[in-house]
């Protein structure tokens, strides 16, 4: 047998379950286990910790839950091969357990992390196919919104994809990623906003705002970035207060 993996040695300690869970997950980012890679199985994990089998079995599950893990019947238990929304869920839990004091902290990590997008693109610099794409995110949102407002879902659709397009624009693997998450983390904030925006008679200022984004990443107008987007989280920002 080849030797013992760092993170196959014994575990010692009383939270058991945690620990599985900070190993594989440590294992993971560390990059000793790699996405697709399959985990011995949980018999071979608790003899290898030297834990009990239902520690291990409790572990894999949250694992799994968060969309670490998954189960390929009937071959094992592997590392999942790319990023899950369900990775989001332990976050969404705290936001909705805390829902004012945490509702502000993702406001402002929206913030961050569309400010840095941005100003990557800008860096960057926007191709002419970038620049045709993102006009024409903009503009099937803006016809959305002229023509059937009250179809919220397609006019969430729209805003994200508007949004997708400037993370794929950075051209950084990673982005788009994380991108996901903040999707995930304000959807139904966000679809919350449209439809009291909407219900105000306020659909232009859903125009306005998304064309504002657009010429300042287009014109590369860093000046004016803080402020457009904190314009377009008027009414987003205190959906929840």
């Amino acid at each position: 047998m080849e030797e013992t993996k760092r993170f196959l040695a014994p575990i010692y300690s009383t939270s058991v379950v945690q620990l599985v869970i900070d190993r594989i997950s440590n294992a993971i980012i560390s990059g000793e286990l790699k996405p697709g890679n399959k985990l011995p199985t949980e018999p071979e994990l608790a003899s290898l910790f030297q834990v009990g089998r239902n520690s291990v079995r409790e572990a894999v599950r949250i694992l799994i839950a968060y969309g670490v893990l998954e189960i390929r019947r009937p071959e094992g238990t592997f590392v999942c091969d790319d990023f899950s929304a369900k990775m989001i869920n332990p976050m969404l839990y705290h936001i909705i357990m805390q829902k004012n004091e945490a509702y502000h902290d993702l406001v402002e990590l929206r913030k961050m992390v569309e400010n840095g997008m941005m100003h990557i693109v800008m860096e960057k610099g926007l191709s002419e196919k970038e620049e045709t794409d993102l006009r024409s995110r903009c503009q099937n949102l803006t016809q959305i919104l002229q023509t059937t407002p009250e179809d919220t879902d397609a006019v969430l659709a729209a805003d994200i994809a508007f949004h997708d397009e400037i993370a794929r624009a950075t051209h950084n693997t990673l982005i788009p990623i994380i991108n996901s998450l903040i999707v995930e983390l304000t959807k139904e904030s966000r679809a919350e906003t449209i439809r009291k925006v909407i219900k105000n008679g306020d659909a232009q200022y859903l125009i306005d705002t998304h064309m504002s984004l657009m010429e300042v990443l287009i014109n590369k107008d860093t000046v004016n970035l803080d402020q457009v987007i904190l314009d377009s989280y008027f009414f987003w920002k205190d959906i929840y207060q």
